[in-house]
């Protein structure tokens, strides 16, 4: 695994894996509101969002940016963030699904509990993912549903490494659940912001009067977004 030195430590802490998407390919399901360049700007600041939060929470010791794009590989380093780069395929893998094919080697042979967490949570703060690290070390295997119930927002595993196995992508939930014998801890972040990932203009209406990341309350406020997020009676969003 080719990685660059950051965030890490071997103290038997938490190792989270944020996957980010290149930026030119990300949040495509926001095309009906928000031009190209705003899209990057949104999926570069949530990202910056969260990998801080992942940083800043109590219990966890290395925080990996599994990444193909150089911004947020730039991003990376400013936060002392490993990277581990995602590659174009998988080979070996029989779905060829490169995501979780990276995912896999991000979290291969890593001593301690890890976990997956989207890059697409503006509103998780260090507080609220330390409480769902609780929850989850009680569990072998446990999976946050994202809001809509299909998808996953953070996965998580504290047994051997042989039997972690990331099932990201269309159905994920039922996927972890089913296949992965995954624990729902749907019930571990009170605030919901655990789950409340932003893939579709109404994930960022939905955002209005709620407290989001610093870096993406200043994308939502630049002129650009601000006006299209006015048209479509978006508020001004609160910085936490």
């Amino acid at each position: 695994m080719s990685t660059v030195s950051g965030h890490g430590a071997t103290d038997g802490g938490w190792t989270i894996v944020v996957p980010v998407k290149a930026l030119d390919r990300a949040k495509s399901r926001l095309a009906r509101a928000l031009p190209a360049s705003d899209r990057r700007a949104l999926a570069l600041a949530m990202a910056a969002d969260v990998l801080r939060t992942c940083v800043a929470t109590p219990g966890v010791s290395r925080v990996r940016a599994v990444t193909s794009d150089p911004d947020v590989a730039a991003l990376a380093r400013l936060l002392t963030v490993e990277i581990v780069p995602e590659p174009v395929d998988a080979p070996g893998r029989p779905d060829g699904d490169p995501l979780n094919a990276a995912l896999t080697e991000a979290i291969h042979g890593v001593p301690g509990p890890v976990g997956v967490v989207t890059a697409d949570l503006p509103e998780l703060a260090a507080p609220q993912l330390a409480r769902v690290l609780t929850a989850a070390s009680r569990h072998p295997h446990s999976i946050v549903p994202d809001h809509r119930g299909a998808g996953t927002t953070m996965a998580f595993w504290t047994g051997p490494a042989g039997v972690r196995v990331p099932r990201f992508g269309p159905d994920s939930a039922a996927r972890h659940l089913s296949e992965g014998g995954a624990v729902p801890l749907g019930g571990a972040d009170p605030s919901g912001a655990a789950g409340r990932d932003v893939d579709t203009p109404e994930d960022v209406l939905a955002l209005t009067g709620r407290a989001v990341g610093e870096a993406t309350a200043a994308v939502l406020r630049t002129p650009s977004v601000s006006q299209r997020a006015h048209s479509a009676g978006v508020s001004a969003t609160m910085v936490r």
